[in-house]
Order: structure tokens, then C-alpha cells, then sequence
């Protein structure tokens, strides 16, 4: 299992994640841990900013799903934002875009809570 670099900030009632690199079947592990975390802790609407992410595999779509439906049951929102075009394709192409909010920045995931 790789490390996954995050970068989290809070925007009002959201909190903001950042993760950096590959989001894959190695670093998923890590991410999921770290959001389930942050629910526990509280949080309730998370946007996962995808700006700094290069890849994203069935794995890591699969953590989003995961993330966004225990938020759903918690009366919480979840959004992606900002992803490039080679991440934004596979959530495209499975139709997870819609049910995961996934927006062009982080600023439309917000005003969209």
C-alpha cells in the first residue's frame, strides 16, 4: 500500500480534499480510511477536488461510491470536482457522474451544496 498525499481544508460547512497522484488499487486503501475518518469526526458534505489526481481506477471509484453513499444514509453530500479529463472519462463512462456530482471546479461542488 502506497501513501496518498492530501491536502484538506475546510469552505464554510464542507471539507475540502485534495488528494495528489494515482488513485488506484495501492493508494484506495489509504483514502478510504481517511474519509471514513473525517465522517466519523463529523464531516458531512465532503467535494473531493480531483485537480492534482493523474489516475483513477475501478478501486478508487469504488472508495467515491463507498464515501458517497454512507454520506447519503447520514443525511450528508458528497461531490468530485475539477477532474482532468482522463479521470472524468472512466466516471463518464460507468455513469457514475451524476450520482457522484462530479462538477468542473471547486467552486461549483460548493455552490451546488
Amino acid at each position: 500500500m502506497r501513501e496518498l498525499p492530501l491536502e484538506v481544508r475546510s469552505e464554510g460547512e464542507a471539507t475540502v480534499v485534495r488528494p495528489s497522484g494515482e488513485v488506484d488499487v495501492s493508494t484506495a486503501p489509504v483514502l478510504r480510511r481517511e474519509l471514513e475518518r473525517m465522517i466519523a469526526d463529523g464531516a458531512r458534505v465532503l467535494v473531493i477536488d480531483l485537480t492534482d489526481v493523474t489516475f483513477l481506477d475501478s478501486t478508487g471509484m469504488a472508495v467515491f461510491v463507498g464515501v458517497w453513499q454512507k454520506l447519503r444514509n447520514e443525511s450528508g453530500s458528497f461531490a468530485l470536482a475539477a477532474a482532468q479529463r482522463r479521470v472524468a472519462e472512466p466516471l463518464r463512462l460507468t455513469r457514475l457522474d451524476g450520482p457522484l456530482r462530479l462538477r468542473g471546479t471547486v467552486e461549483e461542488a460548493l455552490r451546488a451544496e
